[in-house]
């Protein structure tokens, strides 16, 4: 796959991380106080508080466990402290691996785990139509 075939959704990815998480204030501006998208930001995102988790599974635990884990600095240790977490190791892994390769690129995710992936060959034909799809589509 080449590089160049992943970085449009990788901006997309970033710009959109960018606006939850560091936009917070504009998302409190837009969604006032009474709103129900406002109290699920201060209630279930809580993006005052340090980030915290216990690796439950639960929807929104997975959430905060996987703000948790970002914290951790590289992709690999990224996930390794997902699943240093315990309990639904695979469901905090995957959220928090998701989060790090948009923020990272997927040149941060080791070669070794990317080599060992199963099925490569069955998704890189179907990366650039969609890529090219998604583009047109906005």
């Amino acid at each position: 796959m080449e590089q160049s075939s992943v970085w449009r959704p990788v901006s997309c990815a970033r710009c959109w991380r960018r606006a939850l998480l560091a936009r917070t204030t504009a998302l409190r501006g837009i969604y006032g106080p009474g709103s129900s998208e406002h109290a699920e930001l201060e209630w279930s995102v809580r993006p005052d508080e340090p980030p915290s988790g216990r690796g439950s599974g639960y929807v929104v635990d997975s959430l905060r466990s996987a703000r948790w884990a970002l914290q951790a600095g590289s992709y690999e240790q990224v996930v390794k402290a997902a699943i240093s977490l315990g309990h639904d190791t695979d469901t905090t892994a995957c959220i928090a691996g998701g989060i790090a390769g948009v923020r990272d690129g997927v040149g941060a995710i080791p070669t070794r785990w990317r080599d060992a992936l199963r099925g490569t060959e069955l998704v890189e034909p179907w990366v650039d139509p969609l890529v090219q799809w998604h583009a047109s589509q906005q």
